[in-house]
């Protein structure tokens, strides 16, 4: 689950109905990156991403479905960020982008970025392939696009979350919208990201338990928390496996435009 699953979307500070969940979630955001965070195990990679988006050195950078982020402080005055988002979507967030749009028809002229960052959007469209032919339009030939998607992960952001991805999907999805690819990682192995999704269904115990009674919320909190600490710290050994990946938690994807 990625910062916008429990910061933003999936588990926002709205829904949570009452001081005791606001209290949880601004811990949870203070821990947020570190093994004591519920959700380590899979920021630590999407954080192992964004470190790569520090090669963009130059030029103007489109960030389509910015939400909550920011990634100026990466980039600070080498680049012209724009950060896009959909109306309805954003209104979830406390940041505004700088520029509302569709990311199926994006307001941007042909070849005019050099950077364009699609990072977990795609699986939040219905039309992803509009999306991808998008990013091939507004790169400029020698541009680049960075590119995240999940594979095993939970539903979030219900109802809008509509694919998953597996590494030869995603491959052929992008060959087909006119991209050649550069660099692609894989998040994760199989051990990891089942020690994770038990730790998100522990998470999702505790919400349910939060809203039920403050009584009960207050008894599963702590021991849920603690389970998931231990989990983290039991999935330590297997962080560094590169074998054993039928399940990943996703794929992050550097690809530059191919010839028309």
């Amino acid at each position: 689950m990625s910062e916008k699953d429990i910061h933003g979307k999936g588990f926002r500070q709205e829904d949570a109905g009452d001081s005791s969940m606001s209290v949880l979630l601004r811990i949870l955001r203070a821990i947020k990156g570190t093994l004591l965070h519920p959700q380590w195990l899979s920021d630590r990679f999407h954080a192992k991403s964004r470190r790569c988006l520090m090669s963009i050195d130059s030029g103007r950078v489109l960030d389509i479905g910015s939400g909550d982020s920011d990634h100026s402080s990466l980039f600070g005055n080498r680049v012209q960020l724009f950060r896009l988002d959909y109306p309805g979507t954003n209104a979830w967030y406390r940041a505004r982008p700088d520029i509302f749009g569709d990311a199926t028809c994006l307001p941007v002229s042909d070849c005019s970025m050099d950077s364009v960052l699609l990072l977990e959007v795609m699986e939040h469209v219905p039309d992803y392939r509009a999306v991808m032919r998008e990013c091939r339009r507004v790169l400029s030939a020698d541009g680049r696009l960075f590119l995240s998607v999940p594979f095993v992960y939970p539903v979030h952001d219900a109802p809008h979350d509509y694919h998953r991805f597996t590494v030869h999907g995603l491959v052929s999805e992008l060959e087909q919208a006119g991209f050649e690819i550069e660099d692609m990682q894989a998040h994760g192995n199989s051990i990891v990201v089942a020690i994770q999704m038990m730790n998100l269904s522990l998470l999702e115990m505790a919400r349910l338990g939060l809203g039920k009674h403050l009584l009960l919320g207050a008894v599963l909190v702590p021991v849920v928390y603690l389970a998931c600490l231990a989990n983290n710290l039991l999935a330590v050994p297997f962080l560094w496996m590169r074998f054993n990946r039928a399940a990943v938690f996703g794929h992050f994807v550097i690809a530059r435009p191919g010839s028309r």
